[in-house]
Order: structure tokens, then sequence, then C-alpha cells
């Protein structure tokens, strides 16, 4: 047997989207603390290689799939939105800050799959979510935005204590931060 590279590089292009885009995060979260529990630290970059040269030898990467890749939907240059956004109106929600953004490679999904695995708080309760460079707004129903903050705010993530309180208004006199 030998290796293609090519193949095993578009294989490889193709799970790293389907982890982004198609992935149940809650199953795969699943998944990633049993191979954490039983596969030993140093030995897991070797477990990884195992599977993805076991998928690349019975599975056959769905080109188009990479080739053609939908960009993410963005309201401007500095901020991302999820691909399965629930849309709740000003009346019915909040805007949250989070002291967490792009500089530790956080995306969408990983906020979200972070709110409902540490609150009771279920998909449809939260809206659109921005990430900027530091920091990150996230939209969450007004009934539900005292639990997320409760539960979230002075816990670690990402190797770093998490901030989460109310956004200031767009237009504070402030002068801090402001959303746009």
């Amino acid at each position: 047997m030998k290796l293609d590279k090519d193949k095993a590089s578009k294989n490889l292009k193709v799970i790293l989207e389907k982890v982004q885009t198609d992935a149940d995060l809650q199953l795969l979260a699943e998944y990633r603390k049993l191979f954490k529990k039983e596969v030993n630290l140093f030995r897991r970059s070797w477990a990884a290689a195992w599977l993805l040269m076991y998928y690349d030898n019975k599975e056959f990467p769905n080109i188009k799939s990479v080739s053609e890749k939908k960009p993410f939907k963005k309201e401007n240059a500095d901020s991302s939105s999820s691909d399965v956004e629930v849309n709740l109106s000003e009346e019915e929600s909040k805007r949250l800050f989070f002291s967490i953004g792009k500089n530790r490679h956080l995306f969408p999904r990983e906020v979200i799959m972070f709110i409902c695995s540490k609150t009771s708080v279920p998909r449809e309760d939260i809206g659109s979510i921005r990430i900027l460079d530091n920091y990150s707004f996230v939209q969450v129903r007004d009934t539900r935005a005292n639990e997320i903050i409760e539960a979230l705010n002075g816990l670690k993530f990402r190797g770093r204590t998490l901030t989460v309180n109310y956004a200031k208004p767009k237009n504070a006199d402030t002068g801090n931060i402001e959303e746009n």
C-alpha cells in the first residue's frame, strides 16, 4: 500500500469541512471525549493518522464539496455568522459579550455547542453570532440571557477565563467596545 498524497489531502479537507458544517457537534464531542480518555496524549496523532489512512483507503473524497465550497456569509469583513443561524427579533433578544474571539480560533458552532453543553438553553434560543478578533457577540432569547451569563461567566474555555455579560449598547457613552 502506498500513500496517495493528493487523495489523502483531499480526504482530510473533506473531513475538516464536515466537522465545521455537517457534524452533530454533541455526538462529535462525545467521540472526542472518548478518544481523549482512551488514547494516550503521545499516541493521539498516530491514532488520528491511522484513522485517516483507514478512511483514505475505504472512501473516496467528495471533491465537489471541497472545490465548490460555499463561503460563510459575512455581515462585514470582521464578523462570521453561523450557517445554521436562528433569527431572533430585537424585541425578544439580548446581545451578550463573550471575551473570546478569532485569536483563539473560535467558530460559531463551537459557541453554540459550548452554550448548549453548559446550560439548559436549546439551540433555538441562540441567534446570530459575531466573532471578532478578541471578543464575540451572541444574540440570545432575553428569557435565557441571565442563565447563560450565570453559567458561563468565569468558566475556563480555550485556556482562558471567560467573561460573559450583557453587551454594551452600540453607541455607549463610555467609548469602550462598540458593536456595529
